[in-house]
C-alpha cells in the first residue's frame, strides 16, 4: 500500500510531468533531488537520469557545496513557503533568471520532510527591466544636459516678443517638448505622472498662445531654451 507521500508524489508527477513552461522538483532535506519534471531538466541542461539522487546544488548550479542562500534550508527552518529570485550561470550561456517558489512537505509528526519547488522563468522580464533602466538613465542624462544649457532670463526673451512667465517646471517641460520627447517620456524623465505632464503642456500652449508641439518648439528655439 502506498504511503501518503508516495500518493502525493504520484499526483505531482501526473500534474507537472509534462508542464511546458514551469519547472518543478521535489528535494529531500539532505539536498538530494527526489523527482523533477522534464522542463526542469531542460532548464538546467541535465538529463533526468543524472539528476535523481544527486544534490541539487551539484546538478543545477554546478557547485560542490550548498548555496550560501538556500531556499531548502530557509523552508526547513521556518516551516513556511519562501519565494526568491535566483539565477543560473551555465557554461558559455547567458545568465538565466527565475522566480523560485519553495513549499514544505510535512511528515506525520509535522516536521518538514521534503521541499517542493516551482521555478518560473523571468529572464525576458529581467531583460526588459534592464533595457528600461538604461532607457531612463539615457533620458535623465538628456534632461541634465538640457538643464545645464544657458538659462535665458526674461530680459533676454523680451526682444523676441512679449514676456511669458513660465514656471521652472514648465520651462523643463518645454525644453523636453522641443527635444522631441513624448508626454510619457517627459513623465519618466521628471518623475511625474503623465496627467501632470498634460496639464503642464496645456498651460504652456495657453501662455505661449500656440496650438501644437511644433509651434511650442519653435518658440523655445527662438528664445534659445533648447
Amino acid at each position: 500500500m502506498n504511503s501518503p507521500f508516495d500518493t502525493s508524489l504520484d499526483l505531482f508527477k501526473a500534474v507537472f510531468e509534462n508542464a511546458p513552461d514551469i519547472a518543478v522538483n521535489i528535494l529531500n532535506k539532505d539536498y538530494r533531488v527526489l523527482w523533477a519534471n522534464r522542463t526542469m531538466a531542460v532548464a538546467v541542461e541535465h538529463p533526468l537520469s543524472e539528476m535523481i539522487g544527486k544534490p541539487c546544488y551539484e546538478v543545477w548550479r554546478r557547485r560542490e557545496t550548498p548555496c550560501p542562500v538556500c531556499l531548502l534550508q530557509i523552508v526547513s527552518d521556518t516551516k513556511k513557503p519562501c519565494v526568491m529570485e535566483r539565477w543560473l550561470d551555465l557554461p558559455n550561456k547567458e545568465r538565466r533568471y527565475a522566480e523560485v517558489r519553495a513549499y514544505p512537505i510535512f511528515d506525520e509528526q509535522g516536521s518538514v520532510k521534503h521541499i517542493f519547488e516551482i521555478i518560473i522563468p523571468i529572464t525576458d522580464k529581467k531583460k526588459d527591466e534592464k533595457q528600461r533602466r538604461r532607457y531612463i538613465e539615457s533620458l535623465e542624462a538628456t534632461v541634465r544636459e538640457l538643464n545645464a544649457a544657458r538659462v535665458v532670463n526674461r530680459e533676454e526673451t523680451s526682444p523676441e516678443g512679449p514676456e511669458v512667465a513660465l514656471t521652472l517646471r514648465e520651462q523643463e517641460v518645454l525644453r523636453l517638448i522641443a527635444g522631441g520627447f513624448s508626454n510619457k517620456e517627459i513623465a519618466d524623465i521628471l518623475s511625474i505622472s503623465p496627467d501632470t505632464v498634460k496639464t503642464h503642456v496645456r498651460n504652456i500652449f495657453f501662455k505661449l498662445n500656440v496650438t501644437d508641439r511644433t509651434q511650442a518648439a519653435v518658440w523655445a528655439a527662438s528664445r534659445k531654451l533648447t
